[in-house]
């Protein structure tokens, strides 16, 4: 009989917690999106705008503008021209990949 209690005193606290005890994930950074919309761009030779929910739907949450621009393999990554806001708007995120065929840079504002 005691055996029997000291299994289920043990086991009950995995069945309470179930999947609450798992952590929520930490929201991305503006940089690490920006970072993740230039390696999809690299990996997958995207020259434009890589698709909204790359990386999970992030983007919007971020920034409010993104500018993306590409340029031959061997391209110094902060020359290459992006577009940029019509209206003042501050720089939250800023970065590049190489890729096989190209270099590629995403910048976000805000």
């Amino acid at each position: 009989m005691k055996s029997l209690l000291f299994i289920i005193m043990c086991l009950l606290p995995l069945t309470v917690m179930g999947d609450n005890a798992k952590p929520k994930p930490k929201p991305l950074t503006a940089q690490q999106v920006a970072q993740a919309r230039a390696d999809y761009m690299a990996k997958y030779n995207h020259r434009g705008h890589p698709p909204y929910n790359i990386p999970n739907n992030r983007l919007w949450r971020v920034s409010r503008f993104e500018g993306a621009g590409w340029s031959r393999a061997n391209a110094n990554p902060k020359t290459i021209g992006t577009c940029s806001p019509r209206y003042r708007m501050t720089l939250v995120g800023d970065a590049w990949a190489k890729g096989k065929y190209g270099t590629y840079r995403i910048r976000l504002w805000k």
